[in-house]
Order: C-alpha cells, then structure tokens, then sequence
C-alpha cells in the first residue's frame, strides 16, 4: 500500500517542529500583508523529515502553483531558463538535493533569485547580444541533505532556512496515527509503537514499514508484528540488513578502515558515510577513531542477539 502521497495537507497536520511551523506562520502572514512571496527557503538536514512536505504546504497556504524539479538535472544554463520561463507570479519553485546543480549554473540562479531576472545571450560570437528578461516573483525553496555541499553565495540568498532533525518516538507516532486516521487500517496501540520505535526517527521510515506491515496484515490479520519485521528485514531499533552487514564486519575485528569496510561489505565509501553510519554513530553502536571504525558494546551486542536468531 502507497501511503507516501497522504502528506499532511496543512502545517496544523504537520507533526512536530514548534518552532519551525511558528516562525513560518509569522513569515506568511507578514508576506500577505505585504502581498509579496514568501522569502527563499533553504532546508537542509536528514532525508525523509518532511522537507518536501513542507514545500507543498508553503504553496498551499499562498494558493500559489509548485513546481518540483531534482537539482541533478540542472545542468546547464539551458535547463534554469527552461524552468524560469514558465514562473507566473508567486509560484513556489522546489529544487530537492538543490547541492546537485552543476556549479556553472550558480551564476544564473542568483540573478534569478534576486532581481528576479536573467540575462539570455542570442546568437554567436560577434553577433550575439544580450537581452535581459524579468521574470515574476516568486519563491525558491531548495532542499538538501548536504548543507556543506552547498556554496556559501547560495547559501546567503536564502532569507529563510530550516534545519530537518529526526523526530521523537512521540512524534513518529503521532505521525502513524495521523495516517491511519486516514485509511481504514486497524493496528494497536502497540504494534503503532512498535513500527516507530524501528523508525530511526525518519517519518519516511515509519511510512515504509507501515506499508509493509499493511501488506501482510492484508494477508493475514493476526500476523505478528515480530515475525513481520523478521520477514521484512528490520531488527532492534530499526537496524536493516545493510546495517547488519556493516556491523557483523567487526565479528573478530574491533576496528577497521573505512576503506576495508567498503571492500568487505561491497558497499560504496560514500553510501557507507552518509546512509549507514550517520545512526550507527549517533546510537554508539561504533565510533570513529584515528585508526578507523570501533565497534562499542553495544554493537557488540547487536551482532550477538542476530547471530542467535
């Protein structure tokens, strides 16, 4: 089951981040009483918080149009006029993973996001001109799991920005909950517990074990949430299998090279640092050290209870 398109619809539904929905109300209210689009937006932080949510509320409470574009295809020159010329006036612009643009194209965006022009060169070498066109105003939110990826110049056009951090065990569920309310699904209070506590935090997280979750109740209305998650691949504290992978390397190996464990997982350098350690680290399951990854107790005792099962 496809739960990802039930977005909360409004900041009201929106779970979590107080402060964050309490400076943005003052940020809209102040921009209709001005009549202007809301400021540049930039949210950076963990994948699967809410950025994109977000984004859509923003243009829902403006009644503006929002155009959804993945920061990798803008490559060229080209591709940001091609996006620009169809702006009508207070339209929100949502570029996700905004560090991917090519940084030839830094230029042109800056323009763009403040004078809300751009300059289009016509023709070649001695008989090309360049003609300036003003496009209407509007509002750029960019997302970006990679805030150091980010140029400090782009960074600095953005007049409002947000940091996205995991959500508490509180909020996950209410999250759930929230979804539920929606469909005509029935779970527990603890098999709701359950799926937020293996949620890492990521309301992403929690919709996708949901969905699963769903689809083997839709078999089976008795199925155990336990055997679920075994089926599934999700252990303590939401630890998957590419998790487990990475931990068991330090069955007999206390520490070991980042550069060792992407040979012995198969796994990227760059996958292992930005998808898999991040939790581990966070939850002292390993720690880095001058001489590599340590593996601590308790991820000791993680490999331990699944070398059991």
């Amino acid at each position: 089951m496809k739960l990802q398109s039930l977005r909360p619809n409004s900041l009201k539904e929106f779970v979590g981040k107080q402060t964050l929905k309490q400076n943005l109300k003052t940020y809209l209210k102040a921009s209709a009483i001005n009549n202007e689009p809301l400021d540049h937006c930039l949210f950076y932080g963990l994948p699967g918080t809410g950025k994109t949510s977000l984004a859509f509320i923003i243009a829902k409470e403006q009644n503006a149009n929002i155009k959804i574009i993945q920061g990798t295809t803008i490559q060229k020159n080209i591709d940001i006029y091609n996006f620009a010329l169809t702006i009508h006036e207070k339209d929100v612009v949502f570029i996700d993973e905004i560090h991917g643009i090519n940084k030839a194209c830094f230029e042109l965006l800056y323009s763009l996001m403040e004078d809300f022009s751009m300059d289009i060169t016509i023709g070649k070498d001695f008989n090309s001109r360049t003609t300036r066109i003003k496009v209407p105003k509007f509002t750029l939110i960019g997302a970006t799991t990679s805030l150091t990826k980010i140029p400090k110049p782009l960074e600095e056009r953005f007049g409002i920005q947000f940091y996205f951090e995991d959500y508490s065990l509180e909020e996950i569920q209410t999250i759930i909950a929230n979804i539920i309310k929606k469909t005509n699904i029935v779970l527990t209070e603890e098999e709701i517990l359950a799926i937020a506590k293996n949620s890492k935090g990521i309301p992403r997280n929690a919709l996708t074990i949901l969905s699963r979750v769903i689809d083997f109740k839709t078999l089976d209305v008795k199925a155990n949430i336990k055997h679920i998650f075994k089926q599934i691949g999700i252990y303590e504290n939401g630890l998957n299998n590419n998790d487990i992978k990475y931990l068991s390397c330090f069955h007999e190996n206390s520490v070991i090279g980042i550069k060792t464990l992407s040979q012995m997982t198969d796994f990227e350098i760059q996958f292992i640092e930005e998808k898999i350690e991040p939790y581990l680290f966070k939850n002292k399951y390993v720690v880095k050290t001058t001489h590599g990854r340590k593996i601590l107790p308790s991820g000791l005792s993680i490999i331990m209870k699944i070398r059991s099962i």
